[in-house]
């Protein structure tokens, strides 16, 4: 089965390119969000708010926070903002930044290889979070945030790929951050067909977005059997009617090798650090040491800032699970997983895939030298932070091929692609 299908897409004019594509959401907190909004009141931040989004002493019903995203859409399509699409056709799009680069085909996504299990996943979602981002497609109405896959090395896709970015870009802009982001449309059907038959029949890694496949499912699903979605303060579905283009979700694929991963850490504000200091010396086994880059694989490092913001480090060790056997072994004893279960549900009775006020995730280094340089700088003053491994790419693919998934946030894929280039509006094909 072919998973892909070009889509029709609004492409943002160049113009614009420096105001409207947004930073990755989980790479800022909500407060840094409502920042960056105020600098750039035209971003795509505007149209994808989420409820931890709104402003304090503001409140907004569920309902009024979407429609309040579809009016910021709105006003980006009066100000002309996105040249709109003319025909469906693939784009490739490409990132870069410091010595990193990665090529990646923007296509629409079949919503039941998610269902039937041809797109791969390796995370768990919350639910509130899947039908917050369902109610989205459908009061919006739109797409404009990508979720990323991954190929195997086999499929040729980065040859492919490659071939065709000799030509000078449609765009190449770099963002605030340092993202260069350069995009070509395919638009000799031979190409395109080289692109789909390198994919034909050939599993899909899902990397990024786990959330927004889910919702997209949701939002099919309820479309075709019910008429739509509701909140909690009624029905939201603006246009309740199926439609072909709700078969198919925005995404981008990568070739695998080119991907990098980062951990996500576990950080615990805590307004008492003795207490802490109490459950890592006793439930969780933890001797301080003076340093954290030499620990055996079962050892995880707990960096723990006081409020005057000296930083301890702890090593606990998380005994590895011997008894199983086979690919459930490596996700057994990826670092995730056994803090969820070792310390944070055990310990300190937290469910990861629910929300948590005591729990944050922080995206870090891959590595550990406990220096203020690496994962101590993420560590802020009356705050604690787990420190994990980064899961390896071969690792996330027997698990994926295996049907285990992970803890929610066992992954950090960078650079992430933005929200706010590509829009599929409508769900056109």
């Amino acid at each position: 089965m072919q998973p892909i299908s070009p889509l029709s897409l609004d492409l943002i004019d160049d113009a614009w390119t420096s105001e409207v594509p947004s930073p990755p959401h989980d790479s800022l907190s909500p407060a840094d969000r409502l920042q960056h909004l105020e600098k750039f009141p035209l971003s795509y931040l505007g149209v994808t708010r989420a409820p931890e989004d709104m402003t304090p002493g503001q409140p907004m019903s569920p309902g009024d926070l979407l429609e309040a995203g579809r009016k910021s859409l709105d006003l980006l399509l009066e100000r002309g903002v996105f040249n709109l699409a003319t025909a469906p056709r693939y784009f490739i799009y490409r990132l870069s930044i410091d010595d990193h680069s990665q090529t990646g085909l923007v296509c629409g996504v079949d919503v039941s290889a998610y269902d039937n299990g041809q797109i791969r996943i390796h995370e768990r979602t919350k639910q509130q979070r899947a039908l917050h981002l369902a109610h989205h497609l459908d009061v919006v109405g739109a797409q404009s945030s990508p979720i990323a896959l991954a190929a195997r090395p086999q499929t040729g896709l980065a040859a492919s790929l490659e071939a065709l970015t000799s030509s000078v870009p449609k765009l190449d802009f770099v963002s605030i951050d340092g993202l260069r982001q350069q995009v070509w449309p395919v638009s000799d059907p031979d190409d395109a067909h080289r692109l789909e038959s390198a994919l034909d029949d050939e599993p899909l890694y899902l990397i990024d977005g786990h959330h927004r496949a889910a919702a997209a499912s949701v939002h099919r699903a309820s479309r075709v059997d019910y008429g739509g979605l509701e909140t909690g303060d009624g029905p939201v579905a603006s246009n309740p009617e199926p439609s072909p283009g709700i078969d198919w979700m925005l995404g981008v694929i990568f070739p695998i090798e080119e991907l990098r991963n980062q951990a996500f850490h576990r950080v615990l504000p805590m307004q008492h650090n003795d207490q802490l200091l109490d459950y890592l010396t006793s439930d969780c086994r933890a001797v301080s040491v003076a340093e954290v880059a030499t620990r055996r694989p079962s050892e995880v490092p707990i960096g723990v800032r006081d409020d005057a913001g000296h930083l301890s480090w702890y090593l606990a060790d998380l005994p590895l699970d011997q008894s199983v056997v086979g690919p459930a072994a490596i996700l057994a004893n990826l670092d995730p997983v056994r803090v969820q279960q070792q310390i944070l549900e055990t310990v300190l009775d937290i469910d990861e895939t629910r929300p948590a006020k005591r729990l944050q995730h922080r995206a870090g280094t891959s590595g550990v030298d406990g220096t203020e340089s690496d994962a101590g700088a993420l560590i802020r003053p009356g705050e604690a932070a787990i420190i994990t491994r980064p899961v390896t790419m071969d690792q996330l693919m027997t698990a994926s091929d295996n049907g285990l998934v992970m803890p929610p946030k066992s992954t950090y894929f960078l650079p992430k692609v933005r929200s706010g280039i590509f829009l599929h509006r409508k769900f056109q094909i």
